[in-house]
């Protein structure tokens, strides 16, 4: 296998961008340098702890991050929470940079949980200010001090990257602090100087003064120097610590120190140089070409020096250069990680070239293959990279890719991919089509159908390219089955893309012959052509399918396959009426994305969409809620539209009976611009048609009217993309728009005409849900006319709602609705029920019209002035008598929501719920109301 059967990917591939495996990201070094205390610096940043920034500048060696370490050890001391990240290249990716702060912070202090974020970025690289904002939120309910260090700050130079210190910055609450140390200057400092937000140390005030060179050479170093030796030093130096620390070694056995230090120049390039020789001749053979070998490497453990050396001995050798004093600083507590002071290795690697560059490539490769087989690909890759083997380094990522994809890391793939060269990958048809699938998966279609195309390229037969032909994978997996994913990545794109044309015909070659396949591809390939066949109408086959794809999934590495195919099954169920089906389905889904962490996020946020909605139809809104808003985070790559509507729908439903209108409003306004981004007409149809319906309820008829004839016209000229259902779609949610405004303009003929049509389709469909939710729909509007012929059609709907165990679908009916089931209700106390139909149990009925209380939230609260009291039967719930007494104490509604373990907006629900029982529209009339009541001490 030549130079690719060198480098294998560890057992353990649980690494995540933003975790990595080296610690040494989160912890500061330690070393003698910090023995010189640097009061007179720690003095300025005590004073300007208050401010939000503190910027460390300097050149190279001037102690930039041991005055960090210092200053992180002090607010430790005092019981303070700091959080430490040393920057590397990677950084310069914004949504890598997000990850490693989130991941810092944690570190800090686990008590602020970061997991989901971090998974968000996964799913959602581009979104790092979002994922911060959200951060942002839970420091503020944190609200302890917290300081993060961000060490070596200079290597970030793109301005994406750039913009998340900016943002921080901005928006950051009060008790968040970060201290950067730079090179440069760091761009936030001009405008954070305005106003008096940031404390500086440049170069001038870090170079060290006569006391602390003096405390350096003569006390930590214990180097037999007097006072003129050290000021001569000292104004050599300039207080250059890097320099004074070179010295030491220098120093250390010189017979003549004085002579020595007559001998030095000023300059502070020719300084390093001349220590550095200085102290490299004077070492034994053996350590000088283990520094030289090793140099090559960031950072330093016994096993790593080992592999890169050939030495076995590669503990015992940092012991000695430890022993010896030579620039290795320790990086974690328990002495494990190391790294060479950077000027002191910059010298070593610029005399390895010069000395031995034949050697150079051999070292990097030594290290690649030891990164590799530890689970490390991002440094493997840079190693591979520095040693121009870009087939090594390719070959790295092409088998990582696709355990990236089965385990939903996407974000974490595409960043290796960047790193590579583009003429070496654009040949790789396996790691085009896992390209491909990363973006496909987070809804960027143009670049999925970009390493589509350039992977069906890689596997025409007929190219002659220079390689010698396709290349397909780096181990030579045959082209055949290749072409299919090809295909199935093809389908798959459409898909998102709400195109279902030819679904099941593309995809019939790997399920007619399964065992020809990897287990991923036939997963795959069910679960689109069972959402072919849901769309279709043909909900048996759909679920038929998943019961045969349930091997496959079993052999997927990843969770993502099957929890697509069991929300699938569900929504396939859900749509027959068996609940309970799908509720099984829903739930098995969700159980196997949360078994494995963070990296499996994206599964469990798909998972709790259905499940959320199906806990909202059965009428748990608290549960519904929790699981929506966790669905919500994932925003636009959530999924293919069906569960995006499913997710952005039900919470705006939600929201709007807590009484939010104004958040209803936002989620729905999201659910818009979403699907306008991502070119799904579908959901944007969707929002309109919830916000339609939101507008009209509040009295906004204008606004309701706008939104239907703004999509009056039928499908554009390109409807032939859609299936039979997503057309369906479309002319189901113009319908019930048309029916909602016409009944609200008292054009009840216009409305029942609508939704005659409505139900007519559902019938011809065979679709059982959307027939009962249409009987629903029809009903309330011909209650304005026929009370009889209304009853007869809500009738069979609340039958199968019954055996099925529906609730939301017929309390949200509206109050005409509502009317008639109570209507039954009465008549069945009194032995009464209409002839012809099954009779429902009274229990079912009484769950029905207990839940009409939450109904009226969705109205705006009565006018001031208006003069509405309530009656007095209307008594408050022993809840909501709480709730008053923690408002009479002066309670704000977060503090509520804290006191009793609930969301914000449910405290908005229940004081909406107290304003209307009392008849107020304000906190201070509630209480006073309530005290006039008797119902406060």
């Amino acid at each position: 296998m030549g130079e690719r059967g060198q480098l294998m990917v560890g057992p353990d591939r649980t690494a995540h961008p933003a975790r990595p495996a080296v610690v040494t990201k989160f912890r500061r070094q330690s070393g003698k340098s910090s023995l010189v205390p640097r009061e007179r610096l720690l003095r300025l940043l005590r004073d300007g702890r208050d401010r939000r920034l503190t910027v460390i500048h300097g050149p190279a060696g001037f102690g930039k991050s041991t005055l960090a370490a210092q200053w992180q050890d002090e607010l430790r001391g005092e019981g303070g929470t700091v959080g430490w990240l040393t920057i590397d290249d990677d950084d310069n990716n914004p949504g890598w940079l997000a990850g490693h702060l989130l991941a810092a912070i944690a570190r800090a202090d686990p008590a602020i949980e970061v997991d989901d974020l971090i998974g968000t970025l996964e799913q959602r690289p581009d979104d790092a200010l979002p994922v911060l904002g959200a951060l942002i939120n839970r420091l503020v309910e944190y609200a302890r001090p917290l300081t993060v260090v961000i060490d070596d700050w200079h290597l970030i130079e793109q301005p994406a990257a750039i913009e998340v210190l900016d943002y921080l910055l901005d928006f950051g609450p009060e008790n968040l602090h970060i201290v950067v140390t730079s090179r440069i200057r760091v761009h936030a400092v001009s405008r954070l100087r305005v106003r008096d937000e940031v404390v500086e140390v440049d170069s001038q005030q870090l170079r060290f003064d006569r006391a602390e060179s003096n405390t350096l050479l003569r006390e930590v170093n214990a180097l037999a120097l007097d006072s003129d030796d050290v000021q001569r030093l000292w104004s050599s130096t300039d207080g250059w610590v890097a320099a004074l620390q070179l010295a030491t070694l220098s120093l250390r056995d010189s017979s003549d120190p004085s002579s020595a230090i007559a001998r030095f120049s000023g300059r502070h390039q020719s300084i390093g140089d001349y220590l550095a020789e200085s102290v490299l001749d004077a070492l034994p053979a053996d350590i000088l070409d283990f520094l030289l070998s090793t140099s090559i490497c960031d950072f330093l453990s016994a096993d790593l020096v080992s592999a890169v050396s050939g030495r076995p001995e590669g503990g015992a050798m940092l012991e000695e250069l430890r022993r010896r004093n030579m620039f290795l600083t320790a990086l974690d507590d328990d002495g494990e990680w190391f790294r060479y002071h950077h000027l002191f290795s910059g010298y070593l690697r610029r005399r390895l070239a010069r000395d031995q560059p034949g050697r150079v490539t051999e070292l990097h490769l030594a290290a690649a293959r030891w990164y590799a087989a530890h689970d490390q690909p991002s440094e493997a890759v840079d190693h591979a990279l520095a040693a121009g083997a870009d087939e090594l380094a390719v070959d790295l990522v092409d088998e990582l890719g696709r355990s990236y994809i089965e385990d939903s890391r996407m974000a974490s793939l595409l960043a290796l991919v960047d790193k590579l060269p583009s003429a070496v990958v654009a040949g790789r048809a396996r790691l085009q089509l896992t390209v491909g699938w990363a973006y496909c998966l987070l809804h960027r279609l143009a670049p999925a159908r970009r390493a589509l195309a350039l992977a069906r390229a890689a596997l025409d037969p007929d190219d002659d390219a220079a390689s010698g032909g396709p290349r397909p994978g780096a181990d030579g997996e045959p082209v055949a089955p290749l072409a299919a994913e090809a295909e199935m990545l093809a389908t798959c794109i459409d898909v998102y893309d709400d195109r279902f044309d030819r679904v099941v015909e593309r995809l019939q070659p790997i399920l007619t012959a399964p065992r020809d396949y990897r287990a991923f591809v036939v997963a795959g390939s069910s679960n689109m052509a069972s959402l072919d066949h849901f769309h279709s109408y043909r909900f048996s086959q759909a679920r038929a399918l998943q019961e045969w794809a349930e091997p496959y999934h079993e052999r997927s590495a990843g969770v993502f396959s099957p929890v697509y195919g069991r929300c699938i099954a569900g929504l396939a169920a859900f749509a027959q009426l068996d609940l309970a089906a799908a509720w099984a389905r829903y739930r098995d889904a969700l159980a196997i994305a949360s078994g494995r962490g963070s990296a499996e996020l994206y599964a469990r946020y798909l998972a709790a969409g259905p499940l959320g909605a199906f806990y909202y139809e059965r009428g748990d809104l608290d549960r519904a809620e929790e699981l929506l808003e966790d669905c919500y985070r994932l925003g636009a790559e959530g999924a293919v539209a069906d569960f995006m509507i499913l997710t952005y729908s039900t919470l705006a439903r939600i929201r709007a009976l807590r009484g939010d209108i104004d958040g209803a409003v936002g989620v729905l306004a999201e659910e818009r611009r979403v699907g306008v981004e991502l070119g799904l007409p579908r959901q944007v149809l969707d929002a309109d048609h919830g916000l339609c319906r939101l507008l009209a309820s509040t009295g906004d008829l204008a606004g309701a009217r706008s939104i239907v004839a703004a999509n009056a016209l039928e499908l554009e000229p390109s409807a032939a993309r859609y299936s039979v259902g997503i057309a369906f779609d479309f002319r189901r949610s113009r319908l019930a728009m048309r029916a909602i405004v016409s009944a609200a303009e008292g054009d009840i003929e216009d409305a029942v005409a609508a939704c005659r049509e409505r139900l007519a389709a559902a019938v011809d469909a065979d679709w059982p849900y959307e027939e009962v939710a249409a009987r629903v729909a029809l009903a309330e509007v011909l209650c304005a006319v026929d009370r009889d012929e209304a009853l007869d059609v809500l009738l069979p709907a609340l039958v199968a709602g019954a055996r099925a165990g529906l609730a939301r679908t017929l309390v949200d009916g509206g109050p005409s609705v509502l009317r008639l089931l109570g209507e039954l209700r009465d008549g069945q106390r009194r032995g009464h029920w209409p002839d012809g139909y099954p009779e429902v149990s009274a229990d079912y009925l009484r769950s029905l019209l207990a839940a009409e209380r939450e109904r009226h939230v969705a109205a705006p609260p009565p006018a001031a002035g208006s003069g509405r009291r309530a009656l007095p039967e209307e008594e408050l719930t022993a809840r909501e008598v709480d709730i008053l007494r923690l408002l009479d104490r002066g309670m704000s509604n977060s503090e509520i929501a804290r006191r009793f373990g609930i969301k914000l907006n449910t405290v908005k629900w229940y004081l909406k719920n107290i304003y209307a029982k009392v008849g107020v529209t304000r906190r201070g009339e509630a209480v006073a109301e309530a005290r006039r009541r008797g119902l406060l001490d």
